[in-house]
């Protein structure tokens, strides 16, 4: 539950909103003023919060660790008005949550708010379509995380229906023999992509795509050295740009891997396995392209938070 101090007034509000994931930690450190946003600081740290979930439904002590340590830094190294923390895939399913959350209540005063599948996936859309030059009639949004798969039909800026599915680059990863493309993309249909068959996509419908993966893969192909949000948000990618991304990871080794994405190095043995699920959801609605989104749930809860409450 959200601290009753909240009044989410967003008028010249500083709003630090920390999106606690499976795999990774991000703060989003914006200015809120009516419906718009200023963003002050976009920071990551990869923290492996669902290492070894799949196999014992637990988080273990040192994830438990890390991205408490994560978390209460991106706090206590920020001046903000709001603070918002949410969970996701990991905090739904671990058995041992609760510690995590009196972990971050005890230091911080508050707990963070464990977000529905569903809900993780209206606010993801709502933060990816924010600041887009280009609008579309209807949309498909993905948004592979380490630990799900958010899936949102739109007509303009209205939500037709949304999908979680407990499917994600990391617990692909862990759950999978092999580290092929196409083993990938073939494990990717057999664990849960078969729901997608059911959403209808309009044929003239755009693919809208956020989260770590797909970002990383838009920077490597700009050629970036330094991750830059505002040089990828909006961009487009083929289905073969990802492959042939895809292909470079395959014919090397974890020290190549890493070399291919200098801005952050820490994902590189999860980029093949997130292009598998991007990939198998694009062959199953009859997809070429993407655009490539660098918003997503931070965005979406730092504006419009009163989508938290209860």
């Amino acid at each position: 539950m959200l601290p009753a101090r909240y009044r989410f007034d967003n008028m010249g509000t500083r709003r630090l909103v920390i999106d606690i994931g499976t795999n990774s930690v991000l703060a989003l450190l914006s200015d809120i003023t009516g419906n718009r946003l200023s963003v002050i600081l976009d920071q990551k740290q990869t923290t492996r919060l669902g290492e070894g979930l799949s196999a014992t439904g637990k988080i273990s002590p040192p994830a438990l660790r890390r991205t408490a340590e994560a978390v209460i830094g991106f706090a206590e190294d920020n001046n903000f008005d709001e603070l918002l923390m949410v969970g996701t895939e990991a905090l739904r399913l671990a058995s041992n949550s609760n510690e995590f959350l009196e972990m971050i209540k005890s230091v911080l005063g508050q707990k963070p708010v464990i977000v529905s599948g569903l809900k993780e996936a209206e606010l993801s859309f709502l933060g990816a379509i924010y600041n887009l030059d280009t609008k579309f009639e209807n949309t498909l949004l993905i948004d592979v995380g380490g630990g799900s798969t958010e899936l949102v039909l739109a007509r303009g800026e209205a939500l037709l229906r949304a999908i979680s599915i407990p499917i994600g680059a990391l617990k692909l990863k862990e759950t999978t023999s092999g580290n092929g493309l196409e083993t990938y993309m073939m494990k990717a249909r057999e664990i849960g992509l078969e729901t997608v068959t059911d959403f209808e996509v309009d044929p003239k419908a755009a693919i809208l795509a956020t989260g770590g993966t797909i970002t990383s893969v838009a920077a490597i192909k700009a050629g970036l050295d330094r991750f830059n949000s505002a040089l990828i948000h909006g961009s487009f990618l083929s289905e073969g740009d990802m492959r042939e991304i895809a292909s470079k990871f395959e014919h090397t080794d974890s020290l190549g891997r890493a070399r291919l994405i200098p801005f952050d190095p820490e994902r590189a043995e999860l980029i093949l396995p997130g292009l598998g699920i991007f990939l198998a959801i694009m062959g199953i609605t009859d997809k070429r392209s993407l655009i490539v989104s660098a918003g997503g749930l931070r965005f979406g809860v730092a504006l419009y938070p009163d989508k938290l409450l209860p």
